[in-house]
């Protein structure tokens, strides 16, 4: 799925001239903002023999910044989108009734790609849509694995014109990696049976805003 999504990036980069995409425009968006906290209830083995027990992994919420691609189709106002942001983060466990443990420092992407319904306003364009593509949760202590987790959200938000190149955008997003935590994803320095599972998604969200550069129109 993640080769097949990252092939799709490419071959867009690759081929997203104005006049092969038959697009009004094509706009490139560095952007920064906010990442939510979020959470999980996990099952946790910190390799201590105990075995499995019940806890809340957590995400901390920390500024996040990317840059987005717009390219605008000529009909229907629809907008293929595509994006990548990255947060600096903690990730902790709380197992209940005892303290809370830092597991490790990570940095978290997210590269999505949407369908978007864009209406023209003139200056002022709101925009709405469905979003998927993937997460990866990279932990900054060598002892644990990376995490790619499928995701899907949804994004709204609103472009504003000084001109026919230069504009400003908001915008918000919920996120959904689907079972965030799973076998790939290497958890304890205990022992052989550390570990986490879960069987339910972890929901994010994120608030932003950027400057817009667009070509053609």
């Amino acid at each position: 799925m993640i080769k097949t999504i990252t092939s799709l990036f490419v071959t867009l980069l690759l081929t997203g001239s104005i006049t092969q995409l038959n697009a009004q425009s094509i706009q490139i968006i560095p952007m920064g903002g906010y990442q939510f906290p979020a959470g999980v209830d996990v099952s946790y083995n910190d390799g201590t023999g105990i075995g499995y027990k019940p806890a809340r992994l957590r995400i901390k919420g920390n500024g996040n910044y990317g840059v987005g691609l717009h390219v605008t189709l000529p009909f229907h106002e629809i907008t293929i989108s595509a994006s990548f942001t990255n947060m600096d983060s903690e990730v902790t466990i709380d197992p209940f009734n005892e303290p809370v443990e830092k597991l490790f420092d990570a940095s978290q992407e997210y590269w999505m790609f949407g369908i978007l319904k864009e209406v023209d306003m003139d200056q002022l364009r709101p925009y709405g849509g469905i979003i998927l593509g993937w997460t990866t949760v990279r932990p900054k202590d060598s002892e644990y694995q990376n995490a790619s987790k499928f995701s899907v959200g949804l994004e709204g938000g609103v472009k504003y014109f000084f001109n026919d190149i230069v504009g400003v955008m908001i915008h918000a997003r919920l996120l959904l990696p689907v079972q965030w935590v799973g076998a790939g994803f290497s958890i304890g320095t205990g022992g052989a049976g550390a570990g986490l599972t879960t069987g339910s998604s972890i929901i994010q969200g994120d608030i932003g805003g950027g400057l817009v550069i667009a070509f053609g129109g």
